[in-house]
């Protein structure tokens, strides 16, 4: 009996072993024997701690002298050696065994390998928390729900957005959730996913821990199992609050940029020239009178386009295209309901990286502007006859006493040739001196009237190279005796070489010739000191001319200083106040700008313009530009009286 006894025990799956009342050790099995390599002899007594390891040892001991001291069983795990060194988990299990008499007489114990179970748990930790730490880290509030809807994991995301526990929001009402007026539409969405089995995905404001809601896009799929049931349900809540409001600003933004458009009546665009491919904003659409929507093609704009202006427009549109420069230009279309547009468009080429090079720009419709500016050109060229015609009742005394010279000379000369002629002999080579006098005297007539016909007459303004300084010897020469009945001393300081500006000649010399006489008015009282006026011609920096009329006057009262060009506004009895109102607006037209100052040095005041010198673009001329101006960027419009 005591043979298969031992057999009984040297077969159970466990390392078994027997100690005295005391504690040392009496018996351990084969298995255990063969486990740690030692014989039974070698594990009396204390002979058994070497198979501890040594950090389990202490913790070994002071519990099982708990147990031996206590009477009562227990366990703990520790690591026990290999016959081949390496160290396994055991649950190491003790009981007592009591005498007769209920003391304790001898303890029974087993060690259970219980490595591989550690090993899978220490896996299936790892692992949960390795995917715990996924769940947690996801960018979204993740929540897990039963098939019916109850709240069973959520990541802390979801803990940290609600400021609450697992437990806590778990008892919570979901209405109290998302916001009263969202939740119905949540109810009703989820009722229907759970009955149809079908995902969800809706967009819901929730409560956010401190009270404020937060728009939220809530997604919701079924988890099944290999019968296809529905064993969970997984929520995903990203917030996308920031992004409603990014919306919300951009449409907000759209309707603005859309309203000023529609205001300004100026479209934008976009375009992919190589792929004809175009995108347009609404007020563009509706400039050229396009359905919203329709296709934008090189060939549909192209058909739209005044058959004068196809050639130029389009020219201008390849060549800074093709070469990357900006582009500026003014053309006409004909709509499809018969109406004339005229449109100034500018763009310039954008170049990305990743993508073709793009035309972009706008569109302004300016045909009401430029019906009013040739209104307004028609109005100014009649006020500047009436402005020319008033001033040759000024002129008269002038003009009578020019042609009354170069008649008397071609009376007188014409005499004296006759008497020559006749005497015995002729006098042939005094008469013919006679006469070439005469033929000058005639010409100094001619001229006389040619310049009055050229500053009346009623024509449209001409564009053409002007010499200031010759244009101010025609009118200094046409006013000269005029200035001198009125005791005016005239000097001139005129730059040589002189760049010619763009302009029509006759406008610029009606300015002159105003400036002219309002200087002789200013001096008409004068009796302390000279009638001096100087009229002068410099270059103004690299592109502009400038000429001034500088006279010896009472000069500039400052209480009337900024109304000397209001139109009608005059300092004369007997004036209509329109002579300066018109010849700033000549200048204006001339892309130039007309002062007035107080000299530096000594009484009176000058008067001064400044135009840019000639250098009209041929794509102004292609483009038959009605204002004979240099293409540069317009000078601000000078208020001051004041040089700047």
């Amino acid at each position: 009996m005591k043979f298969g006894l031992n057999r009984l025990i040297d077969a159970l799956p466990g390392l078994v072993w027997t100690a005295l009342a005391d504690g040392r050790v009496e018996f351990i099995n084969q298995r255990w024997c063969q486990y740690t390599g030692l014989s039974l002899d070698q594990t009396r007594g204390l002979g058994w701690h070497c198979a501890v390891h040594a950090e389990d040892l202490p913790r070994l001991l002071e519990r099982w002298r708990s147990f031996t001291d206590s009477g009562r069983a227990g366990e703990l795990v520790v690591r026990l050696r290999r016959y081949d060194g390496e160290y396994r988990r055991f649950l190491w299990s003790a009981a007592p065994i009591p005498g007769p008499a209920g003391q304790i007489v001898r303890w029974c114990g087993v060690n259970i390998d219980i490595e591989e179970r550690r090993q899978a748990e220490d896996i299936a930790r790892a692992q949960e928390s390795y995917f715990r730490l996924i769940f947690d880290g996801l960018p979204a509030l993740v929540m897990v729900m039963t098939p019916d809807g109850d709240l069973e994991l959520a990541n802390r995301h979801v803990l940290e957005f609600f400021g609450t526990s697992l437990e806590d929001l778990q008892g919570s009402v979901t209405g109290a959730l998302f916001h009263h007026e969202d939740y119905p539409r949540v109810l009703a969405t989820w009722r229907n996913s759970r009955d149809t089995g079908q995902p969800y995905d809706l967009e819901a404001r929730q409560r956010r821990a401190d009270g404020i809601y937060r728009w939220m896009r809530v997604r919701g799929f079924p988890l099944r199992n290999e019968q296809r049931q529905i064993v969970h349900w997984c929520c995903l809540q990203i917030d996308i609050d920031d992004g409603k409001r990014a919306e919300a600003e951009l449409r907000q933004a759209y309707r603005y940029l859309t309203e000023a458009q529609r205001l300004s009546q100026t479209g934008s665009y976009t375009a992919d020239v190589v792929a004809d491919n175009y995108v347009w904003s609404d007020e563009l659409y509706r400039i050229f009178e396009f359905e919203p929507g329709t296709k934008i093609s090189r060939q549909a704009v192209s058909e739209l386009m005044h058959p004068d202006d196809v050639a130029s427009a389009q020219a201008n549109f390849i060549r800074a295209a093709t070469q990357g420069t900006d582009l500026d230009q003014i053309f006409r279309i004909v709509t499809r309901s018969g109406k004339v547009k005229h449109l100034h468009s500018v763009a310039h080429v954008v170049r990305y990286a990743d993508g073709p090079p793009l035309f972009m720009g706008a569109i302004q419709d300016v045909t009401e502007r430029r019906v009013t500016e040739a209104a307004l050109d028609k109005a100014r060229a009649e006020l500047s006859y009436m402005a020319r015609v008033m001033t040759l009742s000024a002129l008269t005394a002038s003009i009578a006493h020019e042609i009354s010279q170069s008649l008397s000379g071609i009376i007188t000369n014409t005499s004296t040739c006759l008497r020559m002629l006749a005497a015995d002999p002729p006098n042939i080579n005094g008469a013919l001196t006679t006469a070439q006098r005469t033929m000058r005297d005639g010409n100094r007539a001619s001229e006389v009237i040619q310049r009055l016909r050229a500053l009346f007459t009623r024509r449209p303004p001409k564009t053409e190279p002007v010499n200031l300084n010759d244009a101010a010897r025609e009118v200094l020469a046409l006013s000269s005796s005029e200035l001198q009945q009125n005791g005016v001393i005239v000097r001139s300081d005129f730059e040589q070489e002189l760049p010619a500006v763009s302009g029509d000649r006759v406008q610029l010399q009606q300015v002159i010739l105003n400036l002219i006489l309002n200087a002789a008015d200013a001096m008409r009282e004068l009796v302390d000191r000279p009638r001096s006026l100087l009229v002068s011609t410099a270059r103004e920096g690299t592109h502009r001319v400038r000429l001034s009329v500088r006279d010896s006057g009472v000069g500039i009262d400052p209480q009337n200083a900024d109304k000397l060009f209001e139109a009608f506004y005059t300092t004369k009895a007997t004036g209509m106040g329109i002579g300066l109102s018109i010849s700033r607006s000549i200048i204006e037209s001339h892309e130039g700008r007309l002062w007035a100052s107080a000299n530096d040095e000594g009484p009176g005041s000058t008067f001064s313009f400044s135009i840019p010198i000639s250098c009209i673009s041929d794509a102004a001329r292609s483009r038959g530009l009605p204002v004979p101006i240099c293409l540069r960027p317009r000078q601000p419009e000078e208020r001051s009286l004041k040089e700047p």
